[in-house]
């Protein structure tokens, strides 16, 4: 495998070089989980597309997911800029836990989890796709009553991010943004 291109953060007013399009890749994340998903999603588009800087031509925005929600900093990131956003290519993630969940809840939690999402996330911003992965999980993140009774009921702690499901997703938006622009695009991306 090709060693990553770094990515880095460009000031607003610093010249772009060469054509291309540069790419926002915003986080919000409590415990490591989510900032490191953004930071593989970041280098495996630096790998395809050379640099992935710090600015809004194309953005992807991610957020741990806790009771259901995106963590507090994501939403006003979100909502904040969705006049900007809207006239941009963007694309969302979230990293829950659905993976942790008793085996014949995970399939419903991650709808639950989707369909709460899409409610909360503004509607002046469409987005090319929105994809939720699974994260880590550590019993230390739950009071012990609650661990006990999570794991009675079938519940698992661990490390349950799918890095070759993260790859292809990120692939499937790289392609879209390295298509020329009269190309026509299928929207929707899905995992």
């Amino acid at each position: 495998m090709a060693r990553p291109r770094r990515h880095r953060c460009r000031e607003a007013g610093e010249r772009k070089t060469g054509g291309s399009m540069t790419v926002l890749v915003a986080y919000a994340s409590a415990f490591g989980s989510t900032r490191e998903i953004a930071q593989h999603v970041a280098s495996r588009m630096a790998v395809a597309r050379g640099e992935v800087e710090c600015r809004s031509e194309a953005v992807v925005v991610g957020s741990a997911i806790h009771n259901q929600a995106w963590l507090p900093p994501a939403l006003p990131f979100f909502n904040g800029h969705a006049r900007e956003l809207a006239i941009r290519p963007v694309w969302a993630f979230s990293v829950g836990m659905a993976d942790a969940l008793p085996r014949p809840f995970r399939k419903r939690g991650a709808a639950l989890q989707q369909e709460r999402l899409a409610r909360v996330l503004v509607k002046e911003v469409p987005l090319r796709g929105h994809e939720i992965f699974s994260g880590v999980y550590k019993a230390g993140q739950m009071p012990a009553p609650l661990r006990m009774l999570f794991r009675l009921v079938g519940g698992r702690f661990g490390d349950f991010r799918d890095w070759a499901a993260d790859d292809g997703w990120t692939d499937q938006i790289t392609d879209q943004l390295t298509r020329p622009a009269s190309s026509p695009s299928t929207g929707i991306i899905t995992g």
